[in-house]
C-alpha cells in the first residue's frame, strides 16, 4: 500500500513470529510509517506470541495512537488473550 493508504491490514502468520520475530516488528513499524488512518490487526491464528512479539505489540499500540492512526484488533485467539491476561495486558487490547 502507497502512502496515506486509508486502511492496512495486517494478519500474521504463526511461524513467521516465531522463524523472523523481528520481521513482525517491522511489519508494523512500516504499517505505522505509512500513516493510514486505520490498522487492522487480525491475531484469530495466533495462539501464543513470545516476548518480543507481544512487546512490539505493546509498542505498535502505543504508537499507533500517538499518531492519530485508529487501530483495530478484529480477533485475538482465545490462547492468546488467556496470555495477556496472565500478563495483565488484557485489558490494553480489549479497549483498542
Amino acid at each position: 500500500m502507497g502512502e496515506n493508504s486509508e486502511i492496512i491490514e495486517i494478519k500474521p502468520e504463526l511461524t513467521a513470529l516465531f522463524n523472523d520475530y523481528y520481521a513482525f516488528r517491522n511489519q508494523l513499524m512500516d504499517a505505522i510509517a505509512k500513516k493510514p488512518v486505520k490498522i487492522v490487526l487480525d491475531l484469530g491464528k495466533i495462539p501464543v506470541m513470545n516476548s518480543i512479539s507481544i512487546s512490539s505489540l505493546v509498542w505498535f499500540c502505543k504508537n499507533a495512537k500517538l499518531e492519530g492512526i485508529e487501530i483495530d484488533i478484529r480477533e485475538i485467539h482465545p490462547d492468546l488473550m488467556k496470555t495477556f491476561e496472565v500478563l495483565k495486558i488484557d485489558e490494553y487490547f480489549q479497549r483498542i
